[in-house]
């Protein structure tokens, strides 16, 4: 259960200048680094918070109000970009090989679909990541794991993977950089809003956002971390600290959800991020994978039932990870097409809103995922951070599958 500290008590996990924060203490807070420095912590915490926003509340709200649009099948989203980002990726010339993939696949969605599409970016934050167990053997040796650059350093080392706070600054310098290098390439907040770069993260390491969650007249809250805030699979609790934070914030919020979830478990998620049902404030983004995928099903309807006018976007990535005789990480482009094709026809049978599609990708000549000519193996094309990605090329044939035709086929065959 749930528990708050009385209105005086000192707050334990986090400072911030916003007393309402104070009740994260009371909740779990899952996949959180063990910092060895707690006094240092605190003094980067009190920093950031005097520290810029990334992203303003005018923004933010525009881009609720666009996807309460996509709600309605006004447009399509496009979410993808890097499993971790790179913080030394900031410049222009980084930034445009990104917008340029996100265009082109926005592009190939646009013409099937016959409807323009948000393009959002996993940038400017997306630089902690989530994992299976808080150490890994290597060479014999326990290491704290790899928890993205946010946190620590992936080099094989005790120095290089203890958890270091002044990484937490530089990620929120990166970020700031990034989001500049948008505004140069005349994608950021002057431009169009069908037209935007929307940055997205997933919302992990609670010392960065709750810093960054700032006060708006009247007495309401927006995250200035990032435009859409997602919860991962694991951090997606209902009564987390992850959850509680972005449920007392405007941002719209996405959450992901896994084979694992029950019926139970998605309807209180629902409930307490969106519980007055106000279209565009919530989208589920499933990663089922395609030997499970059949199960969504039931939690669409149940959705839907509820009255929780949320968006569904197909992530076909996560849930089709396997490791390899090598322990490498790969996955399977025609897996992952099956997952979409069969995600546009549940969603749509059951009266979800099929809003668009989720991917981790790359503009780079990489060669992680098995699929399209490439063969995923250790070498200079196996460079992520975590999780095997998507080349330009393999990108773009997922993107192809997403085929609006069957769903107009479909709701036909709904009404017959």
């Amino acid at each position: 259960m749930r528990k708050t500290l009385p209105a005086r008590a000192r707050p334990v996990l986090h400072r911030t200048p916003d007393p309402g924060a104070e009740t994260l203490t009371g909740y779990p807070a899952a996949q959180q680094p063990q910092w060895p420095d707690r006094a240092e912590l605190a003094e980067v915490r009190d920093t950031l918070a005097e520290r810029e926003d990334v992203v303003g509340p005018a923004e933010v709200l525009q881009l609720r109000s666009l996807l309460a649009r996509a709600a309605e099948g006004e447009f399509c989203v496009l979410q993808a970009g890097d499993c971790a980002e790179d913080p030394a990726d900031t410049g222009v010339r980084a930034v445009a090989r990104k917008i340029g993939m996100l265009d082109t696949l926005a592009e190939v969605m646009r013409v099937g679909s016959g409807r323009p599409v948000l393009e959002v970016g996993r940038i400017a934050g997306q630089y902690a990541k989530p994992r299976s167990a808080n150490v890994e053997e290597v060479d014999g040796r326990e290491l704290p794991v790899y928890r993205g650059p946010i946190v620590n350093s992936p080099e094989p080392t005790a120095e290089a993977r203890t958890p270091d706070p002044a990484r937490i600054l530089a990620a929120h310098r990166a970020a700031l950089d990034v989001r500049a290098s948008i505004g140069r390439l005349g994608r950021g907040s002057g431009a169009d809003p069908a037209e935007r770069i929307w940055t997205s993260h997933e919302a992990l390491l609670l010392d960065y956002e709750v810093p960054l969650v700032r006060g708006m007249p009247g007495g309401r809250r927006y995250l200035a971390s990032t435009h859409w805030p997602w919860i991962g699979e694991r951090t997606r609790r209902p009564d987390g600290a992850h959850v509680h934070l972005l449920s007392t914030v405007v941002n719209p919020v996405a959450a992901k959800v896994s084979a694992k979830a029950s019926i139970e478990d998605v309807l209180e998620l629902c409930g307490r991020i969106d519980p007055f049902r106000t279209p565009g404030r919530l989208t589920l983004i499933p990663r089922f994978g395609a030997a499970r995928i059949g199960q969504l099903a039931p939690l669409v309807r149940a959705v839907r039932a509820a009255g929780h006018p949320v968006l569904w976007l197909c992530d076909p990535m996560h849930g089709n990870t396997v490791v390899a005789d090598d322990g490498l990480k790969v996955r399977w482009l025609e897996d992952i097409m099956n997952e979409l094709r069969q995600f546009v026809r549940i969603v749509t049978v059951e009266g979800g809103a099929c809003a668009g599609l989720h991917m981790e990708a790359s503009p780079s000549e990489i060669s992680e995922c098995h699929g399209a000519g490439i063969t995923a193996s250790r070498g200079p094309g196996y460079t992520t951070l975590c999780d095997p990605r998507l080349n330009l090329t393999q990108a773009v044939a997922l993107t192809a599958h997403w085929q609006p035709e069957t769903t107009s086929e479909l709701r036909t065959e709904l009404a017959s």
